[in-house]
């Protein structure tokens, strides 16, 4: 797998704002700022995404020492029959609200896309808001699914119990993770 460390460093950005890599220090406010634009599941997503890939990955926006947007550039594989093709997966994408329209995520995402080719990624992909990415050149390649918001627990399953996944159950949810998407 390509290596996740590059070149891209910090850049000026207009009204004395700075992009750059997240550092573990940038790590709890980025999380809030995205529980705060987003759910309260995506601050999980980043602490995670940081904690196995490095923070390194995670673009920020800084005004000072405040985090005021966001973007998370993933190490993917897409696989194309027997051909695994490198990618970069752009996610978790926010922006405080004080500080949109003013093109950060725009400068977030040319910012993954470069880190994306540098590390030597062939492809760049993307799930997330229907159209809204367009506007950054991508286009749909595969139905997304519909999906549902439960509104009450399903009933329960005869002798299936339900609890938290521990750290040691990881590889045998990877495992089934890439048998679902087998056919995808």
């Amino acid at each position: 797998m390509a290596s996740t460390h590059h070149t891209a460093g910090p850049r000026d950005l207009p009204g004395g704002l700075v992009l750059r890599p997240a550092t573990s220090a940038d790590v709890p406010q980025t999380a809030a700022l995205l529980a705060d634009r987003g759910e309260a599941s995506d601050a999980v997503d980043l602490e995670l995404v940081a904690a196995s890939q490095g923070p390194e990955g995670v673009g920020v926006v800084v005004d000072g020492d405040r985090v005021v947007a966001t973007m998370t550039l993933l190490d993917e594989t897409v696989h194309l029959g027997d051909v695994a093709i490198p990618a970069g997966q752009i996610e978790l994408v926010a922006t405080a609200a004080a500080y949109e329209g003013r093109g950060l995520a725009s400068a977030l995402v040319a910012w993954g896309h470069e880190r994306s080719a540098a590390r030597g990624d062939l492809l760049q992909i993307m799930i997330g808001i229907p159209y809204f990415y367009r506007r950054f050149g991508y286009e749909y390649v595969q139905p997304q699914p519909t999906w549902h918001r439960l509104t009450e627990l399903p009933p329960p399953v005869p002798d299936v119990a339900v609890r938290a996944a521990t750290s040691a159950e990881l590889p045998q949810l990877e495992h089934l993770q890439a048998r679902a998407q087998t056919h995808a």
